[in-house]
């Protein structure tokens, strides 16, 4: 068995999807990807095309691997295996090559979220020689809707990821940091109540995603995020609620009180140092 890599570039975007939608069709998480699911996670991640990567086994393209970079950080965005090609340490093969790549790319750390219930993924990753940063969970369903909605007052996003760069948790997971956070505009919204600022999904839909909450240090444990949220959806009625597996675990009791529901799944926020 002979194994090599091709830039992500020298494929059209519906072959790359394909090979995504293969490799993710018995995800725990049912995944569908096309062109433009791809694109959305291209512009979203920040995947540099550059150098992500296509791995071939005896010249067929079996696997894909999307690299996000920041700085001297990047982030393995994704990464799929075809089921036909697992089990033979194709995985193991591309991640040490992932890696030396950074390495010579001058970053100083890999980072990625893997399903803690995906057991195999995460041997792969430890055997890698990443570790655990923290756990992330979920969180959903309709909501303690008692707020004062007068007191919002709608703010840029931008506003927002600024606060969250400043005063945010340390190494957030990379989709909610605020460098991310600062290329998300409308339909999204963002509010501001006191010295907490939240930011939520497009509000006309069903159900609202809560993106980013964060309030300013000399403000914490006075309730500001409680009541902030609570006015939110006063001023969003009727509406379901969730939060993604980006969750820090640390922070979850924030949702509990609103009456929202750990979800059964969990992440792993994983990264390695060189």
């Amino acid at each position: 068995m002979s194994l090599e890599l091709k830039p992500m570039l020298e494929y059209d975007l519906a072959e790359i999807a394909g090979l995504l939608d293969r490799g993710f069709a018995d995800y725990l998480v049912k995944i569908e990807f096309d062109v433009a699911v791809l694109l959305h996670m291209v512009l979203h991640d920040g995947i540099d095309a550059g150098s992500s990567r296509v791995v071939l086994r005896d010249g067929e393209a079996v696997g894909v691997a999307m690299i996000a970079r920041r700085g001297w950080n990047s982030r393995l965005a994704g990464m799929a295996i075809v089921p036909e090609a697992r089990g033979q340490g194709v995985g193991s093969w591309l991640m040490a090559q992932l890696m030396a790549e950074a390495k010579a790319r001058g970053e100083r750390r890999i980072v990625l979220e893997v399903i803690e219930q995906n057991a195999a993924a995460v041997h792969l990753y430890e055997g890698c020689g990443f570790q655990v940063l923290r756990r992330l969970v979920s969180y959903a369903g309709a909501a303690d809707e008692e707020g004062e909605k007068a007191k919002l007052e709608q703010v840029d996003i931008r506003e927002v990821a600024r606060m969250v760069t400043m005063y945010g948790l340390p190494d957030l997971p990379w989709q909610i940091s605020g460098e991310s956070l600062v290329h998300v505009g409308p339909p999204n919204w963002a509010y501001r109540m006191g010295t907490a600022y939240v930011v939520i999904s497009n509000p006309d839909e069903s159900r609202i995603g809560l993106r980013s909450v964060v309030v300013k240090p000399e403000a914490r444990r006075q309730g500001q995020a409680t009541r902030l949220l609570r006015a939110v959806m006063a001023h969003h009625p009727g509406k379901g609620w969730a939060v993604p597996a980006l969750c820090p675990e640390e922070i979850g009791g924030l949702f509990e009180k609103l009456g929202l529901v750990k979800g059964p799944l969990a992440q792993l926020q994983m990264g390695i140092e060189f």
